[in-house]
């Protein structure tokens, strides 16, 4: 769209077709409808149609300038008419690209991709890396967007005015072929789109939105034959019925709408060519259009369009303070501002030549120009992209409760990763060398401090028990192991003597008395927290008192120093004790359902054991291959199976909720063992192999007692994915209608509503996925944490069951 807004006529020469002021009013209408859908405003939906206006529009002008110079003077000057659309597109374009490239080495603008958008924004072929890359138009309000994806219509005008007016030439040598080439140009550009599988080529390949620019230039070619007055009426109504469908679409319409991508774009178009049909007939519409205000918005409209992006990303509520429509009013304005100091210092005097007016000087300006963009570019910093969640996903099993899933690079760390946590304090520091020598495979903290008595009351800069107290409570380890020994009984000593005077002291009850009560101030405020006491003194009375503290306490263990293997199983039971109180949660399906089990284990730790068993891009049958584009196939050797694996883990491990997760390998098709067929969800065979995978798993599933829960699958909206055969909305409703005709069958099934948990938590349908369907694990682990770990905990209770009282 960026170069959608640029083509003014007799931008050089004061020659050629008279401009049409309500045209520039029109371009207004354009501008301000893209402006308020970047603001994601709920009631401008399709604001990004002002796209597709500005393509016919700009068919339509280019071929009038067109025809017009080849009636004045009989030809086509190929070289002038290049220089004019640099000169009127480029200076203002590279201030722009100049200005982020500078804000992103600042820190405003940021993004793994954003030095190869700038790259491809000044080299005029943006669209096509936005085609080819995991984002899409729909996907413009994630949470780091590009400054300049906005460029990506620009780039499709530009290739349009390097071609289009070779073409012209060719074809107007014929007049009378002129009309009919560009229809079947026209034909051909949406016979492109319906055999265009992928969405993001849908809206940004120059191929498939040629048509839009077409159309204008046909309606160009069917005005020239005809009079200004003829059908005046006629075609100022028709233009007033089209810009009411024009604006109601711009309401209603969203760029995730399938329709759009076959043939409703160049739908859209034909009404866009009655708009400006109308328009230029004049009317009350044209009337409207013509009033100063529109005319001045229209002309600057070019700028503002280029400005307004940036204007949008770099204002981001935290970097503002406010948010809502004050922010968007913020916006309006800023770019509504900066678009018109733009055209008036910028566009404009370059274009009418007030500024280089000599050729040689402004392809001079030209060339230095892009080379500094260039250099700023090279500058930009380029950090790597994050991983999606389930996309590192490792080739076997994964207890979280035990082990660290290798190569996993997105792991939270808002809970332990998966080794218990054991916590040291004490005044003994041999305590860390038994945990080591009794080979206990977990993450210890040693935080004991030598010759710092384990005390109630503080002496110099020791810690005391409130202190562990506090921090034990701020971040809760799964054991506390306290080392003590001789300074804690010299401690119960100095307490001793110090009653010796009175006359309540008893020379052999004192001391017991004074031990019993230092050890109930030293381990009490741990009441009900998994405590190991090890102590390195002899059998005393104060050896008694632990004893007798560990006889009394359900928490507390007594461990004697210098014995790692009693230690070492010491922590063992205790944390084998605590797994039992979990709900043991097994998850199979595809890298979604990997995503899914290591959320569960980020942020219920503490209510969920979590046993993965599932595998990247793998069905619940056994498969050879899964196909996801006619030339792309995966070999799916590696899978687990219901025979291979899930049968034994169900019956070893004994899960109370089975998580089954798939949605990409149940979507795309499938090749068997021994079959060099491939099949879909609408195959016998394809439906045949589920039903005895699912007839042999329900058996598991029922024989363990446990509840079989299926993620209902979300639809696919762009990224990189958003053009694979499994992206297709029907697939996708009838995989979820097979899961629902099972869970019809089977009791022991229950269904949880997956896609539309991931639809209310984005802003726009794919906003959190980029590739279209996996998320970032921080956006994963909240989503769970809110949605799906409430949705498991009730279904726990129908089992007369909890996390913390598992039967």
């Amino acid at each position: 769209m960026a170069g959608s807004n640029l083509a003014v006529v007799g931008d050089t020469s004061g020659v050629g077709p008279s401009r049409i002021d309500a045209l520039d009013g029109l371009r207004a209408v354009a501008v301000v409808a893209v402006l308020l859908f970047h603001l994601d405003l709920a009631w401008m939906p399709g604001g990004f149609l002002g796209v597709s206006l500005f393509f016919t529009l700009s068919g339509f002008l280019i071929t009038r300038l067109l025809l017009d110079e080849v009636d004045r003077t009989g030809r086509v000057a190929l070289r002038t008419f290049w220089a004019r659309r640099l000169r009127r597109l480029s200076p203002a374009a590279l201030v722009v690209l100049a200005v982020v490239a500078i804000m992103s080495l600042w820190g405003v603008f940021e993004g793994a991709r954003l030095r190869g958008d700038l790259g491809a924004s000044l080299g005029y072929v943006a669209n096509w890396r936005f085609a080819t890359a995991q984002s899409t138009y729909a996907e413009l309000f994630t949470s780091t967007p590009s400054p300049v994806i906005h460029f990506w219509s620009l780039a499709i005008e530009e290739q349009f005015y390097l071609f289009f007016p070779v073409l012209f030439v060719v074809l107007s040598r014929r007049r009378a072929l002129l009309l009919p080439g560009l229809s079947v140009l026209t034909v051909a550009s949406v016979v492109a789109s319906l055999f265009t599988d992928s969405r993001n080529l849908g809206y940004y390949g120059t191929h498939v939105r040629a048509a839009e620019l077409l159309i204008g230039c046909v309606l160009a070619v069917i005005i020239a034959r005809r009079e200004p007055s003829e059908r005046r009426l006629v075609a100022s109504t028709a233009g007033g019925v089209a810009l009411a469908v024009l604006l109601v679409a711009m309401a209603v319409v969203s760029p995730s709408d399938a329709w759009l991508y076959r043939g409703g774009l160049a739908a859209v178009a034909l009404v866009s060519a009655a708009v400006v049909l109308g328009v230029s007939r004049g009317g009350p519409i044209a009337w409207l259009f013509a009033r100063r205000p529109m005319v001045m918005l229209g002309r600057a409209s070019y700028s503002v369009y280029l400005v307004h992006w940036p204007v949008i990303v770099a204002m981001t509520p935290d970097r503002m303070g406010f948010d809502g429509w004050p922010l968007d009013v913020v916006r309006i304005v800023t770019s509504v501002l900066l678009g018109f100091v733009s055209y008036g210092i910028v566009e404009n005097p370059i274009r009418t030549r007030r500024l280089l007016k000599r050729t040689v000087v402004g392809a001079s300006a030209l060339t230095v120009s892009m080379a500094a963009v260039a250099t700023l570019t090279i500058l930009v910093d380029s950090p790597p992209s994050m991983v999606l969640a389930g996309l590192d996903a490792p080739e076997e099993v994964v207890d979280f409760a035990v082990e660290d899933p290798a190569g996993v690079s997105n792991a939270s760390t808002t809970a332990p990763m998966s080794l218990p946590r054991v916590l040291v304090v004490g005044s003994q520091l041999r305590t860390g060398v038994d945990i080591a020598r009794s080979n206990v495979v977990a993450d210890v903290v040693d935080d004991s401090r030598p010759g710092c008595a384990f005390r109630v009351d503080p002496i110099d800069d020791c810690p005391t028990i409130s202190d562990v107290v506090t921090g034990v409570s701020t971040n809760p380890p799964d054991v506390i192991i306290i080392g003590v020994g001789l300074i804690e009984r010299r401690v119960v000593r100095e307490r001793v003597e110090a009653l010796e005077s009175t006359t309540s002291f008893d020379p052999v009850a004192t001391p017991i008395v004074e031990a019993g009560t230092a050890v109930e101030e030293m381990l009490r405020p741990f009441a009900g927290r998994p405590t190991i006491v090890v102590d390195y003194g002899k059998q005393d009375g104060f050896r008694g008192a632990l004893e007798d503290f560990d006889l009394r306490s359900d928490s507390t263990v007594m461990v004697v120093g210098g014995e790692p293997d009693r230690l070492g199983a010491a922590i063992d039971e205790i944390v084998s004790d605590a797994r039992a109180d979990l709900a043991r949660v097994m998850v199979i399906g595809d890298s979604s359902s990997f995503g899914v089990a290591q959320a569960l284990h980020n942020v219920a730790a503490d209510r969920f054991e979590v046993v993965w068993a599932g595998g990247r891009n793998c069905p619940l049958v056994e498969v050879e291959r899964i196909q996801w584009w006619p030339d792309m196939d995966f070999d799916m050797d590696y899978c687990p199976t219901f025979d291979g694996v899930w049968r034994d883990m169900i019956a070893e491990f004994e899960p109370h909720l089975v998580l089954e997760i798939a949605s990409v390998p149940e979507q795309a098709a499938q090749r068997y063992p021994g079959d060099p067929n491939w099949y879909t969800i609408v195959d016998e065979q394809y439906l045949t192999r589920h039903e005895e995978v699912m007839t042999s798993l329900m058996a598991a599933v029922e024989a363990a007692g446990a509840t079989l829960v299926m993620f209902d699958s979300p639809y696919v909206h762009g990224g990189g994915l958003g053009g694979a055969a499994f992206a297709d909305d029907a697939r996708v409703d009838a995989w979820n209608s097979l899961m629902d005709s099972w869970a019809a069958r089977w009791p022991a099934i229950r269904q949880l509503d997956w896609s539309t948990i991931v639809a209310e938590a984005e802003a726009t349908p794919g906003a959190l996925r980029e590739d279209g369907v996996h998320m970032s694990q921080a956006d994963l682990d909240r989503i769970v944490d809110e949605s799906v770990v409430p949705r498991l905990v009730d279904l726990l209770a129908e089992r007369e069951m909890s996390p913390t009282s598992v039967p």
